[in-house]
């Protein structure tokens, strides 16, 4: 459920100059000289340039590819020495405002010279947008040129940008609760809090947070989760959980707390498995998986099958 990330490598990047890819209004290719970490101008112009991307859904820069006719023709390698992906992150983060959230940047080596390559910058479809350069104005993306935006369309996109942005924060109170016996564990329990937070600049009026745990940790005694169980899918229970009531901007929330309880019996089971989360607002969905055993611990360790009384001492 985890989402698929794209692999950038130089068998990625050589793809672009070997087939002569064109830029369009989501892909572009900068030469050497377009990265030159202190030259003010040059700095100004990448602000209008990603700024540009980001206020135009998105796309994806490759910095050490000539162009020639708007076509990816030869690399022009970037000195990875002076030009780093940390100062493009600082420049990007620093002078354009609001921050463009969720950028990747990646540094690939020439495979001939470790010191030499490319910098592939990724530009989200921001909903944070529009977003303004160093020079205080707002650009766009038309074709494959950067313009500037008139004072119209920036109103018009300030109005569509109040929107909502629902996030997962992740789970607190993790360590686990045990019952011992004979300084071993006879069972461990674990009371789970999970944490949603409005990220967006408008309130949330609608969302729903899914949660999916093997059905063979699950308490059905606990009724403040029990209360939420929606289905069986496979191995998995499922427990639905809608809002309560609108989340304001910033605000967080303990959207569901839960219980889960290993023993000897399904300890080795608990070292293999994943809970999955789903988060349904009104602008997407959001998903997120994790390893129980790393995410649930007592006294900050991972547990292990020797750590529990076994049905041989039981007896």
């Amino acid at each position: 459920m985890q989402t698929n990330h794209k692999i950038y490598n130089s068998e990625y990047v050589k793809s672009f100059v070997l087939n002569k890819i064109k830029c369009s209004n989501n892909l572009d290719f900068c030469d050497s000289k377009t990265l030159i970490p202190g030259n003010e101008k040059k700095e100004q112009w990448l602000t209008k340039y990603i700024s540009a991307f980001a206020n135009s859904g998105g796309g994806t820069i490759i910095f050490g590819i000539k162009k020639e006719r708007n076509r990816a023709v030869e690399f022009d390698f970037l000195n990875l020495t002076n030009v780093t992906s940390f100062w493009l992150k600082n420049l990007i983060e620093n002078e354009i405002s609001p921050k463009i959230e969720n950028i990747e940047i990646v540094e690939i080596s020439s495979e001939n010279n470790l010191l030499i390559g490319v910098i592939v910058l990724k530009i989200p479809n921001s909903i944070n947008r529009p977003h303004m350069a160093s020079d205080n104005r707002y650009y766009f993306r038309t074709g494959n040129k950067t313009e500037l935006m008139l004072e119209q369309y920036v109103r018009e996109m300030y109005n569509v940008a109040s929107v909502p942005n629902m996030e997962f924060i992740g789970v607190v109170n993790t360590q686990g609760v045990p019952t011992l016996e004979n300084n071993k564990i006879l069972n461990m329990n674990f009371y789970p809090k999970f944490l949603v937070r409005n990220a967006g600049s408008a309130i949330e009026k609608h969302f729903k947070f899914e949660l999916w745990i093997p059905s063979e940790f699950h308490d059905s005694l606990f009724f403040s989760q029990q209360n939420y169980f929606n289905r069986l899918e496979g191995v998995y229970s499922v427990f639905s959980v809608p809002n309560r009531q609108p989340v304001f901007q910033n605000e967080v929330c303990n959207i569901l707390e839960a219980k889960l309880f290993v023993n000897s019996d399904n300890i080795d089971v608990f070292n293999k498995s994943e809970m999955f989360i789903k988060l349904f607002y009104s602008h997407g969905l959001k998903e997120f998986s994790y390893k129980l055993n790393e995410t649930f611990t007592y006294e900050s360790k991972m547990l292990s099958a020797t750590d529990f009384l076994t049905n041989k001492l039981k007896k």
